[in-house]
């Protein structure tokens, strides 16, 4: 398969990554989403949720708030 091919079968998502500032690098906070929303439900605050999953994913916690806003986001095709 040639980079073309592989860019143009996923040419809509990608278009609408593009458009809302997604990037292909996101995929790795999908964990830490997850992991985000399991601990919302279960009724943690949430300023420990952010501290917490700082020192898990070894980022900061304006980083963790970014990545939830972000992954949090409405997408519209």
């Amino acid at each position: 398969m040639t980079a073309y091919e592989l860019l143009s079968m996923n040419a809509l998502a990608l278009k609408v990554m593009c458009d809302k500032s997604l990037n292909v690098s996101d995929i790795k906070y999908l964990d830490l989403y997850k992991e985000y929303t399991l601990m919302i439900k279960e009724g943690h605050k949430k300023t420990y949720i952010m501290q917490y999953l700082s020192d898990q994913y070894n980022i900061s916690e304006r980083m963790v708030y970014n990545v939830i806003e972000k992954l949090s986001s409405n997408v519209d095709l």
